[in-house]
């Protein structure tokens, strides 16, 4: 093998492996020797004999089954030595994946994929190219050898790299690139830049310009750069809203180069922030500088580089300030949109508690002088009294009534005539017998007065939980911004009662345990207190599904301060989340987090304070305890 340049082909499928060693051979022309190896023990021995007789390996083929990593491993296992690791190793493969390959190309194991099934016009491009490189970088004088079989333009490509390389100096040879070199910073390398510019330059004259003055104006022609040596600049776009900071920290020291390299018309104004000291260096003069100094080539794509990673850092910045900016729009918008529904609705409802005012108080002058009307219709006395002890008539308890039925039909001996009186309100066992001795038409009668005072004084009661409920509403309606009128003698305890008799529907199937002590007025706003009493008990009956148990407590805290409380039994608040339940957006409606127009906490806690005072959370599984604690001097 004295002298010859072998080729090697191995892998796992032995029908790929000789093809490809047959097409090698016979695109060379007989100008290699094609071995055919099996591992890399017999690799390793052949590429040791071949250098022992002064031969070189230039190339080595590996197949790669689809799935069989085999390949891969003898490909890494070649790299790692230091007599095949100049080898240029190319990979024959059908994968459509390059996984495990990648690791492989991050180690430079791999020179060369060539996909199965192959070209032979693929496969001359691939040889020649590889084998080109070697000869450059290991065997400059054997390049003319492969003239006849080396593409023309590759071999002349080969034969200008070699010169290149033979006319380069030492030192420059061994030191390492500015691109490359990660132990040197921005700053040092700009140093050296300015230094080089110097020397190739003459030390050409350093400009000073004051805060304000414009070095770059967007559109016109870059007809050089400049390099910046003290002050700050910033590249700024006009646009119709104005003139817009673009970039400042991310600029860097060298301006107009971005520009100049992609031969535009600058495209953003850069403007001094400060006093600035710069180099004017025309392209003129720094295509001269070049050409004296070859290192400035390196130094400047440094430069150029770092400019553009810092732009693209901070358009990064920018971008996720840009979400994070439309997000917070999106939020507001929402926000914006339930508000307006809340003050529609606030509205409705002050006019519907204004149109239901009047009926309502109609309704109850109607019935109050409903009863004096039938003395002056009916004329029987007996009959009057009935209507009226009807609607004087305490309520009684389904147990109390059942009580008194059980005890006049054991008087009377007369179930159904013992209910019959205890619906008209007797009790009495003297009344009653003396009911039950008359006739039948005459009780028929007394029964119906009774039943007449009944009605009512149900209808009274109708009434006056209408008027309840309008005034609850028109109070609630009343502060629905938040902004209402300060009164000076705000009822707290009212309040709350108010906000229960708003949501009374809810009720049925919900304890309810009031504890209210004898507390001072406060100065407030009683239409925002209201949303907030009510805010409160709607999220604990949300809490409780409508099904459970809900605490009120109005005490005094403090003197000249007044606390409510709303307990609840429901299922909490996680301890992660209580911190968040005031953020807008923010609910736990039923135990679960959500994330919805969620803003009645964040209200309000704002409402509270407004009226300087303070809201708070205290939860656990099965009791979760709201306490807002307010001033008797609160809404200034």
């Amino acid at each position: 093998m004295s002298g010859d340049v072998v080729m090697l082909v191995g892998g796992s499928d032995r029908e790929v492996v000789e093809s490809i060693a047959d097409d090698v051979r016979d695109l060379l022309e007989g100008l290699v020797v094609v071995e055919i190896v099996s591992g890399v023990a017999e690799a390793m021995a052949t590429v040791e004999a071949v250098r022992a007789a002064g031969g070189i390996v230039p190339l080595a083929f590996v197949a790669v089954d689809v799935d069989d990593d085999e390949g891969i491993d003898v490909v890494l296992a070649l790299h790692a030595d230091d007599e095949i690791e100049r080898t240029r190793k190319v990979l024959i493969t059908s994968r459509a994946s390059l996984q495990r390959v990648d690791i492989a190309l991050q180690r430079g194991a791999v020179h060369g994929m060539l996909t199965r099934p192959w070209t032979r016009h693929g496969l001359h491009r691939l040889v020649d190219a590889h084998l080109a490189t070697f000869l450059v970088e290991y065997a400059p004088e054997r390049l003319d050898d492969f003239g006849a079989v080396i593409d023309d333009a590759e071999l002349e490509r080969a034969r200008t790299r070699v010169e290149q390389e033979r006319a380069a100096p030492t030192a420059a040879a061994e030191a390492e690139h500015p691109l490359l070199d990660s132990d040197v910073d921005d700053a040092a390398v700009e140093a050296q830049m300015v230094r080089l510019l110097d020397r190739a330059l003459g030390h050409p004259p350093r400009l000073r310009v004051a805060p304000g003055t414009i070095l770059i104006e967007s559109g016109e022609d870059v007809g050089g750069i400049y390099v910046v040596l003290e002050g700050i600049v910033q590249l700024t776009s006009l646009t119709e809203q104005g003139e817009r900071i673009l970039h400042e920290d991310s600029t860097g020291r060298i301006l107009g180069l971005l520009s100049l390299a992609s031969h535009r018309r600058a495209m953003l104004r850069c403007k001094a922030v400060t006093d600035v000291r710069a180099i004017p260096v025309s392209v003129d003069q720094l295509a001269r500088a070049i050409d004296a100094e070859p290192a400035l080539a390196g130094l400047l794509t440094r430069v150029l580089i770092g400019s553009l990673a810092r732009r693209l850092r901070r358009s990064d910045e920018l971008q996720v300030e840009l979400d994070q900016s439309l997000a917070a729009l999106s939020e507001a918008r929402a926000q914006l949109v339930a508000s307006a529904r809340f003050a529609t609705l606030g509205e409705m409802s002050a006019g519907m508690a204004h149109e239901l005012n009047n009926p309502t108080a109609a309704l109850t002058r109607a019935v109050e002088h409903l009863a004096d009307d039938l003395a002056l219709v009916v004329g029987d006395p007996e009959i009057v009294d009935r209507v009226h002890r009807q609607l004087d008539a305490p309520s009684q308890s389904t147990s109390e009534q059942r009580a008194h039925r059980r005890s006049l039909a054991d008087r009377l001996g007369d179930r159904r005539l013992a209910e019959r009186l205890v619906g008209m309100g007797v009790t009495e066992p003297r009344e009653a017998q003396a009911l039950a001795r008359l006739d039948g038409s005459t009780l028929d009668r007394l029964e119906a007065a009774a039943r007449l005072g009944r009605t009512i004084r149900n209808t009274t009661s109708a009434a006056e939980r209408i008027r309840s409920l309008v005034d609850s509403l028109r109070a609630y309606a009343r502060g629905d911004d938040g902004r209402g009128p300060v009164a000076a003698d705000v009822d707290v305890a009212e309040g709350v009662d108010n906000a229960l008799r708003l949501v009374s529907h809810r009720l049925d199937d919900v304890e309810v345990e009031r504890h209210v002590d004898d507390v001072p007025s406060i100065s407030a706003r009683p239409g925002a207190l209201q949303q907030v009493w009510t805010n409160l008990i709607t999220n604990a009956l949300d809490a409780v599904d409508d099904h459970g148990r809900i605490e009120l407590r109005v005490s005094q805290a403090a003197p000249r301060t007044v606390r409510v409380e709303v307990i609840d039994d429901g299922p909490g608040i996680p301890t992660q989340l209580q911190s968040r339940i005031f953020e807008p957006r923010f609910t736990t409606k039923n135990g679960r987090v959500q994330f919805g127009l969620g803003l009645g906490l964040s209200i309000a806690r704002q409402i509270v304070e407004e009226h300087h005072g303070s809201i708070t959370v205290e939860s656990r599984p099965g009791r979760t305890r709201f306490a807002v604690v307010l001033p008797v001097e609160g809404s200034p």
